[in-house]
């Protein structure tokens, strides 16, 4: 009986998985032609989900484990480097229908070009310059566009120029509105 049940099992998993992988697949695909005109528009941003790292390492660990602080030091730096950052990335971007953008965060204004790759399911901010950054595209209607990408600078987080810069990474993902 528990060899006949196995198989049944089995044949039924099979059944599942070919169904899904011959109908429902596309379900979970996002669909890779962008409505640029759902795009276009002032976008507010409601929601910032920011990853730090320091050197390659989660902010806590880099607190405690190069620049020495206790486990309390550290958190207490990590939540004010965290609130630093949220508050850093409140502001609004507008795409305009001409591929430019005006970019208005914390009192500071940028503008600048932006463009679809191909597949159309990434935005090219400023592409062939040395400010080019990839976005991801996680969801877009026309209220709602998730986005997320990586930054990656060098820092010179001690301030002094005898020591080399650190590079601090942050995964960034973003919820806007219209």
């Amino acid at each position: 009986m528990k060899s006949n049940l196995g198989k049944l099992r089995s044949l039924f998993l099979i059944g599942v998985f070919s169904v899904y992988f011959t109908t429902g697949c596309g379900l979970f695909e996002k669909d890779p032609t962008i409505d640029t005109a759902e795009l276009i528009g002032v976008w507010t941003i409601s929601d910032a989900d920011i990853v730090p790292e320091i050197g390659g390492l989660p902010i806590k660990n880099y607190f405690t484990d190069v620049m020495g602080m206790s486990g309390l030091e550290a958190e207490a730096f990590a939540a004010i480097y965290d609130t630093f950052l949220q508050e850093s990335f409140g502001g609004t971007i507008e795409f305009k229908d001409d591929n430019t953008y005006i970019f208005t965060i914390a009192n500071t204004v940028e503008d600048g070009t932006w463009a679809l790759n191909s597949d159309g399911n990434m935005i090219i901010m400023d592409g062939g310059t040395a400010d080019e950054q990839m976005i991801s595209i996680l969801e877009l209607t026309s209220t709602v566009l998730k986005v997320s990408y990586n930054e990656i600078s060098m820092e010179d987080l001690d301030e002094n120029i005898e020591t080399p810069d650190v590079e601090v990474s942050m995964k960034v993902e973003m919820t806007l509105t219209k």
